[in-house]
């Protein structure tokens, strides 16, 4: 999910290097729920075979969103 939303670089390739990245970008406080958020969003909403993007809250902030569906995430809009 960290790598699909484009939260950490390909570069992060164990679990252990996504978790340092992560840790780098979200307060201290909301560490352990945003654990859980991303497990949740993982489950529900970004499924590994079918991501419902469609139905996704994040998608002008997805990288894979906005590469799937050629939108830009600064405007929102359509890339031509």
């Amino acid at each position: 999910v960290s790598h699909r939303l484009g939260l950490v670089s390909d570069k992060c390739t164990t679990p252990f290097s996504v978790e340092k990245e992560l840790v780098k970008h979200i307060p201290e406080t909301d560490i352990p729920i945003a654990h859980h958020w991303l497990i949740l969003h993982g489950r529900y909403v970004c499924q590994a075979r079918t991501p419902q993007c469609d139905t996704c809250g994040l998608q002008l902030m997805c990288k894979y969103y906005c590469q799937k569906y050629k939108v830009s995430k600064e405007s929102g809009k359509d890339k031509e």
